[in-house]
């Protein structure tokens, strides 16, 4: 109503807007501005015609209801989330479509390690409110693998401490994603490694019952699987059987 009423007082121009005239009232409207453009800045002071090319801009972007979206070019340098699923998942979130790649459950995991964005192939830790084989996983030659660990979502103790976490840099593990807690976490925060997981606690685990290594676990709304590739930072955490490439 405003930019038709600045067009009204610059160009005498009345513009219809029944609703049976929606698209006319537009196009008559738009021709009114672009000529208004022209003329405004010879015809009117400073201030008058600053104010009909601002009236200009806002019908214009009013007017675009069906401009096509703008996706910048991914950043395969990054590797980050957001990219990843720009390009491996190209379907609109509403259909109903099979998908190579799974998002975990925004929200569930946190940020612990100083490493923010990391990825790479999973190996997997089963157990519960006992550490051993995270141990033993993460004293191994990491060659950028990501150590998964369910430990039931546990928030009695916790599995990773500095000195673990240490290790697993040291070794070349890019980070370790856990269902469960992590304590040291100021000490942690300095380290080279990515490390998410859902809280912290300062009780350690026990150490009687190993768990599973390398065997599926699932937790977050998927399924983590040795040997298929995941892709973290603050974004969020995307699964993927194969490796993605941006």
């Amino acid at each position: 109503g405003r930019v038709a009423e600045s067009i009204n007082q610059i160009g005498g121009a009345t513009v219809s807007t029944g609703p049976s005239e929606a698209t006319m009232a537009a196009s008559l409207l738009l021709s009114r501005l672009a000529a208004a453009r022209r003329a405004v800045p010879h015809a009117l002071p400073g201030a008058l015609a600053a104010r009909a090319n601002v009236n200009l801009g806002k019908a214009s972007l009013f007017f675009r209801p069906f401009a096509a979206q703008y996706t910048p070019p991914p950043q395969a340098d990054r590797m980050g989330t957001a990219d990843l699923c720009d390009v491996h998942m190209p379907d609109p979130v509403d259909v109903m479509v099979p998908r190579k790649v799974a998002v975990c459950e925004p929200g569930y995991f946190n940020d612990y390690g100083g490493k923010l964005r990391f990825h790479g192939k999973i190996s997997t830790v089963l157990c519960f409110e006992n550490n051993p084989h995270v141990r033993a996983a993460l004293e191994e030659k990491g060659e950028g693998r990501v150590l998964v660990v369910d430990a039931g979502a546990s928030k009695r103790c916790a599995l990773l401490g500095d000195f673990l976490a240490e290790t697993g840099t040291k070794n070349g593990w890019s980070g370790i994603i856990i269902n469960g807690c992590c304590r040291d976490s100021e000490e942690i925060g300095k380290l080279d490694i990515g490390v998410k997981t859902i809280g912290t606690h300062p009780l350690k685990s026990s150490k009687r019952d190993k768990g599973m290594r390398d065997v599926p676990v699932s937790f977050a709304g998927v399924t983590f699987k040795p040997g298929s590739y995941v892709y973290a930072d603050m974004d969020g955490v995307l699964v993927s059987d194969e490796k993605l490439e941006l």
